[in-house]
């Protein structure tokens, strides 16, 4: 028995599962390759160059932990990155840790084929306390903010439809309104 093949065939079967073989002609194809917290640098790269255009950002090459990006006008970005999940129409955004100091929550969800988006004021995240659980309300919208396993009660996850996203060429007047500069 060869036991190299024995587990390449393996592989293969579970590539052709996973439906990994699918070619790379959409415009973000490649992200199905990186690892998490790949997606995340890449999200937060992007969107300092975004509100770098717009408004300008503080690189005082200090890692922050509260918050991921200082605009010079003083507004704080928290930056969540997902790709979107393989079987469903849902994106995972990782490591929201509601007791940090940031202004607004920024959620890009990556598909392969085009690039969404959701931002989130701080202060739309509430704590329930009858519940025991953090929810995000925005106007009519209520998700709740799950913690990443049971005994951690610091980062949670939020996990967002497809449908709960907007679309990426609205993200500039967006910010702009945001940062009051329209």
């Amino acid at each position: 028995m060869d036991l190299e093949q024995a587990f390449l065939k393996i592989i293969e079967k579970k590539h052709e599962e996973l439906n990994l073989g699918q070619d790379y002609n959409a415009i973000f194809s490649k992200i199905r390759d990186f690892e998490a917290n790949a997606i995340g640098q890449i999200g937060e790269e992007f969107l300092k160059s975004v509100l770098n255009a717009i408004d300008g950002v503080i690189n005082d090459g200090i890692i922050h932990d509260e918050y991921d990006i200082m605009t010079k006008s003083g507004v704080s970005f928290e930056v969540k990155t997902a790709r979107k999940g393989r079987t469903n129409n849902t994106f995972q955004f990782n490591g929201i840790n509601p007791r940090y100091n940031y202004d607004f929550l920024i959620c890009l969800g990556v598909c392969e084929d085009q690039l969404l988006y959701r931002v989130f004021k701080k202060d739309e995240i509430h704590y329930i306390h009858k519940e025991r659980k953090y929810f995000m309300k925005q106007n009519e919208f209520k998700k709740q903010l799950v913690p990443m396993n049971p005994d951690n009660q610091v980062n949670y996850k939020l996990t967002l439809n497809i449908k709960e996203l907007k679309e990426i060429t609205n993200l500039i007047k967006e910010l702009e309104r945001i940062l009051e500069l329209d």
